[in-house]
């Protein structure tokens, strides 16, 4: 199970799910879908020791377009993260 994220400046935290949900949130995701977003990251990522900053990002993309999630709200999203 993922338990580092390496963020842009190579600095090491602890991976959280709450962080995402947080991000989720914060670009006007409701909170039961963030929830669940930030579950499927972590089962996407069970056999990883650790991941990039950039690859929960990329995931947590896939997934809204995968769940037809309004352009709007993607784009919150990525504004968010830079």
């Amino acid at each position: 199970m993922v338990t580092k994220v390496i963020k842009k400046n190579k600095s090491i935290q602890p991976y959280s799910e709450s962080k995402i949900v947080k991000a989720c949130i914060d670009a006007k995701m409701p909170t039961p879908i963030s929830e669940t977003i930030a579950k499927m990251v972590t089962s996407e990522l069970k056999s990883k020791d650790s991941v990039k900053s950039s690859d929960i990002r990329k995931i947590v993309l896939g997934i809204l377009t995968g769940l037809g999630k309004s352009m709007k709200i993607r784009k919150a999203y990525k504004k968010k993260k830079k």
